[in-house]
């Protein structure tokens, strides 16, 4: 049985947000080699909305970016995974996740306006070559020359894509260095302003087999991803599982927030160094904020084990 307690937000508020669909998950309180869909308790499911099934994928402990566990998506089976995102049709968002791919394969994603299985309406795909290259197609296939791009195989990197619907356009970075801008509304059905789901399914291009592994996939309002909040704060060790350090430079009041917005540690430092204690803490992510004496305010994410 899965933990009641998941490093994930789901239809909930973080700080200084709106209330919006705000989604956190790194694998990590779930089961290996159990099916994602079914350990998620419904947050993830697969194309034809089958989890549990073949195409399902196990939760992975082998290798991770963040401890203990991933996803890995691989050719020769059925595997197609999604994650809804809610149906968002206004306001700015960022799409993010840890890619690691294998030497000697491939990868692809792609992102939905519309998910409705072989009715769905593509928004954009992006697909890996085991060379280091590869594109995207823009709704119903761009053929603009810009869409290609190198990329890093056997390591991980980070996948950001920022979408502010409201003025319809998207940006792509690798490991926060732009790759690609397009009017985020095309379609491959009909232009739509949504944003309904990630698909994670190894597509095999070009007779090239897919390996490739995902972990700490997030999708938040503008500023709010959890990967962009890391290195802002000098904090330490991150991972913590009984306490950890932060430094700063100046009198601080230090807040910690659990993924549902709730305080669950907070004190007034007049050093420049705070010990805290997490050992009672539940294992998940939470955002650290501190707030300077000269009204500064800088945040980071840091992982309890």
């Amino acid at each position: 049985m899965k933990s009641l307690y998941l490093s994930i937000i789901y239809c909930s508020c973080l700080i200084g947000s709106t209330c919006a669909q705000n989604i956190y998950d790194d694998f990590d309180t779930y089961k290996a080699d159990e099916y994602l869909g079914n350990e998620s308790g419904g947050l993830w499911t697969t194309w034809s909305l089958a989890p549990g099934g073949g195409e399902d994928v196990m939760v992975n402990e082998t290798t991770s970016f963040s401890p203990d566990n991933s996803i890995n998506l691989v050719s020769g089976g059925t595997m197609d995974v999604v994650l809804p995102l809610g149906d968002q049709s206004s306001g700015q968002w960022t799409l993010s996740f840890m890619m690691q791919i294998e030497s000697g394969y491939g990868a692809y994603f792609n992102v939905l306006h519309d998910f409705a299985a072989a009715a769905s309406n593509w928004a954009v795909q992006v697909y890996f070559n085991a060379s280091g290259s590869g594109n995207l197609t823009v709704g119903g296939g761009a053929t603009d020359l810009g869409t290609q791009f190198t990329h890093p195989v056997g390591s991980w990197f980070e996948i950001k894509i920022n979408i502010d619907i409201d003025s319809d356009v998207a940006e792509i970075y690798f490991d926060d260095v732009p790759q690609y801008t397009w009017m985020w509304s095309e379609g491959s059905v009909m232009n739509s302003p949504d944003i309904s789901g990630l698909n994670l399914y190894p597509n095999a291009q070009d007779g090239e087999n897919d390996s490739y592994f995902i972990d700490n996939v997030s999708f938040s309002t503008y500023g709010l991803s959890l990967i962009e909040l890391d290195d802002v704060l000098d904090c330490y060790p991150n991972p913590a599982n009984q306490t950890f350090t932060i430094n700063h430079s100046e009198d601080s009041f230090i807040e910690v927030f659990n993924l549902l917005g709730e305080s669950v540690f907070s004190s007034y430092s007049k050093g420049l160094k705070t010990l805290v204690d997490c050992s009672l803490w539940l294992k998940s992510a939470y955002v650290l904020q501190l707030t300077s004496s000269s009204g500064s305010v800088k945040r980071k994410t840091i992982i309890i084990q």
